[in-house]
C-alpha cells in the first residue's frame, strides 16, 4: 500500500467516526459564536469561557454518565435528577440539622441514592416495569417525599430550601486545581469519572457483558449473563451518579434547593444519545457523550456571550435529541433490528 493509499484509508476511517461530526459541529459552534461574539461587542473566545463552559459540565455530567451506561444496558432512567435533587435535601439536613460530620452526611446521601436507584432496578427486573414508567413513578415520588422531608420541623410546616455551612462541603463546590483561576476541582473530578466508566464500559468484562445484555438479551441470556443482577447494579449506579450530581450543586450552593436539577434529567440523556449511545441499548461510549455535553453547553454560553435568550437552549436541546432519535432510529431500522 503507498503513502497516499494510506492516508485515504485512514481519512476515510476518520470521517466515518461517529464522532468526527460531534467534533465538527463543535468546532464549528465556536468559530460561529466567536465571529458573532465581535460583532455585538463582546468577547467569546477567551480562557474564562472555556473555564465557564467546563463548570457548566458538572451537574450534567455525572447525570450524563449514569443515563449513558443504562442506555446501553437497554433501559433509561428519568428520577436520576430527581434522586440527585433528594440527596442534595439529605446532605445540607444531615450537616444543618443532625450535626453530622461532612463525610457521614456525605455516605448516607450516595447510600440512600442507592437505595432508589436499587428500588427502581427490582421494579424493573422484577416487577417487570417498563423503565420509562418505573423512573417516572420514581420521579414523582422522590419529588414528594424531598418536599414533605424538607417540610418537617418548619415553623409554617411548608417545605423550604436547606441552607447551610461546611468548609469542606464548600471546598467541593468551589474549589479549583492551579490557583484562583485555576480549573475547578469538580470539573477535574468529573473527567477523572469519565475516564473511569469510558474504560469499564469499553475495556472490561462487566462493559461487554452490560452492552451485550442491551444489544441482544437473549443472546445475553444464552451466554450465562445474570441479566436482573447487571441491571440492578445499573440502576444503582444510575442512583449514586445523580447523587453524586446533587452532591456537587449543593456543594456549590451551600443549600439543598427544591428546585435543584429540575431542568437537567434531559440534557444528560441528550447528551448520551447526541454523543452516540443507542436508544434501543449495545453501542456507545462515553467519550461521546462528553463531546455531547461540551456541544450542549458551549451552544448556552454562546447564547449569553452574544446576547441572546438562553432559553433557546431548551428548544435547541429538544431539536437535537429528535435528531439523535431519528438519526439512531434509521441505522437501527438499517441494521434489522427493528
Amino acid at each position: 500500500m503507498t503513502n497516499k493509499e494510506s492516508s485515504s484509508s485512514k481519512l476515510k476511517a476518520l470521517t466515518s467516526n461517529h464522532l468526527f461530526p460531534l467534533v465538527c459541529l463543535l468546532i464549528a459552534m465556536f468559530v460561529i459564536f466567536s465571529i458573532w461574539s465581535k460583532a455585538v461587542g463582546t468577547n467569546f473566545l477567551q480562557l474564562s469561557t472555556f473555564r465557564n463552559i467546563l463548570q457548566s459540565l458538572v451537574v450534567s455530567g455525572f447525570l450524563a454518565i449514569g443515563s449513558g451506561c443504562l442506555l446501553i444496558g437497554g433501559n433509561i432512567d428519568l428520577s436520576e435528577s430527581a434522586i440527585g435533587a433528594f440527596g442534595g435535601i439529605i446532605l445540607a439536613s444531615a450537616i444543618l440539622n443532625a450535626s453530622l460530620p461532612a463525610g457521614v452526611a456525605l455516605i448516607i446521601t450516595l447510600v440512600v441514592c442507592a437505595a432508589l436507584g436499587m428500588a427502581n432496578g427490582l421494579l424493573v427486573t422484577k416487577l417487570r416495569f417498563p423503565s420509562f414508567i418505573a423512573t417516572l413513578a420514581m420521579a414523582s415520588m422522590v419529588r414528594g417525599v424531598m418536599y414533605v422531608f424538607s417540610s418537617i420541623g418548619t415553623p409554617s410546616g411548608t417545605a423550604a430550601n436547606i441552607n447551610f455551612q461546611n468548609a469542606f462541603i464548600g471546598f467541593l463546590g468551589t474549589a479549583r486545581v492551579g490557583g484562583q483561576n485555576g480549573i475547578p476541582l469538580s470539573v477535574v473530578i468529573l473527567i477523572i469519572f469519565f475516564v473511569i466508566f469510558g474504560i469499564m464500559m469499553s475495556r472490561t468484562s462487566f462493559g461487554q457483558k452490560v452492552s451485550l445484555l442491551g444489544g441482544n438479551p437473549i443472546a445475553a441470556t444464552l451466554a450465562g449473563i445474570d441479566a436482573q443482577k447487571i441491571t440492578i447494579i445499573l440502576f444503582m449506579l444510575s442512583g449514586v451518579m445523580g447523587g453524586i450530581s446533587g452532591i456537587f450543586n449543593t456543594a456549590r450552593l451551600q443549600q439543598g434547593s427544591l428546585l435543584a436539577l429540575g431542568t437537567n434529567q434531559f440534557t444528560g440523556l441528550t447528551a448520551a444519545m447526541l454523543g452516540g449511545i443507542s436508544f434501543g441499548g449495545g453501542t456507545g461510549g462515553m467519550l461521546g457523550v462528553f463531546i455531547g455535553l461540551c456541544i450542549l453547553n458551549t451552544f448556552q454560553i454562546g447564547m449569553s456571550a452574544v446576547g441572546l435568550n438562553t432559553y433557546l437552549v431548551q428548544v435547541f436541546s429538544g431539536v437535537l435529541l429528535l435528531v439523535a432519535l431519528a438519526f439512531d432510529f434509521i441505522q437501527r431500522r438499517r441494521a434489522g433490528r427493528l
